[in-house]
């Protein structure tokens, strides 16, 4: 418990810096091309694009639940558009700052968070495209949509606690950033965001995406925005997807802890 309290308090202890920094990285990337903002909007939009014309019109899926193909993957895509390049970026969260790390005493436990909130902002492009497709087929915002409140801060944690694990595994063997990347390829065909869980005459492929925390994240933006359901109605998957940040977060800060005056020499 040492180490957790330790990581929290160094975060919290920092918010003001965390939002700083992450500002600065997002102006930084916005000044990189011309175009600035736009292309936070136009990426997201073009991959979606891309995936309707494979899976909606190629594969010819015409939607789940009596939902449209495409409010339905776009909602889906909406939640793995800030958990993919939170968890790809995690990973070099630490060793992409030993410029400054190596030059003057910084807290180092708060380089995790930086990339989340950097990425949320991200998000919140992606879920405005996402909402302005919903208008357009008719799904308009009632009482439940406050559940992407509690999603979202769900999708924070999980990527925060993960963060704080790979970007110190980053730091002792540089292979854990190929790693990861090559199996967020594979993750997203495990997670329900182009097809829903469930596996006619599979049932052992639906169990293992269940099992996925990322499954628990982008269901819960269906379920919020579709199907009027709130995490109460799920409490196993629940308290399953908060064990596992739990675990996570422990595992991480234990690492960042045992670590915290290694790290100049570990770069």
């Amino acid at each position: 418990m040492k180490s957790v309290i330790y990581v929290i308090k160094e975060n919290l202890s920092n918010i003001y810096r965390i939002f700083c920094i992450a500002k600065y990285e997002l102006l930084a990337d916005m000044r990189d091309s011309k175009f600035g903002l736009f292309w936070n909007f136009a990426s997201p939009a073009i991959q979606v694009l891309t995936y309707w014309l494979v899976f909606g019109i190629g594969m010819q899926r015409r939607g789940y639940d009596g939902i449209p193909y495409l409010p339905w993957a776009i909602v889906g895509f909406a939640a793995w558009w800030y958990i993919s390049p939170c968890i790809t970026s995690g990973c070099s969260a630490i060793f992409s700052k030993q410029n400054v790390i190596t030059k003057m005493k910084f807290p180092v436990s708060v380089l995790p968070a930086t990339v989340c909130v950097k990425e949320f902002f991200n998000h919140l492009c992606m879920m405005a495209i996402a909402i302005v497709m919903l208008f357009l087929f008719g799904y308009f915002p009632n009482i439940y949509w406050l559940g992407l409140i509690y999603y979202a801060f769900c999708a924070f944690m999980f990527v925060e606690a993960l963060a704080l694990l790979t970007s110190v595994l980053t730091m002792m063997w540089r292979d854990v950033k190929k790693l990861v990347t090559s199996l967020m390829r594979m993750l997203l065909y495990l997670s329900p965001v182009l097809w829903p869980a469930a596996f006619s005459g599979y049932p052992f492929m639906t169990f293992i995406m269940k099992l996925n925390p990322v499954y628990y994240i982008v269901q819960g933006y269906r379920d919020s925005i579709f199907f009027n359901k709130t995490f109460l109605d799920h409490p196993a998957m629940t308290i399953y997807f908060w064990v596992v940040v739990v675990v996570l977060f422990f595992l991480g800060s234990s690492l960042m802890y045992h670590f915290k005056h290694k790290m100049v020499d570990m770069l």
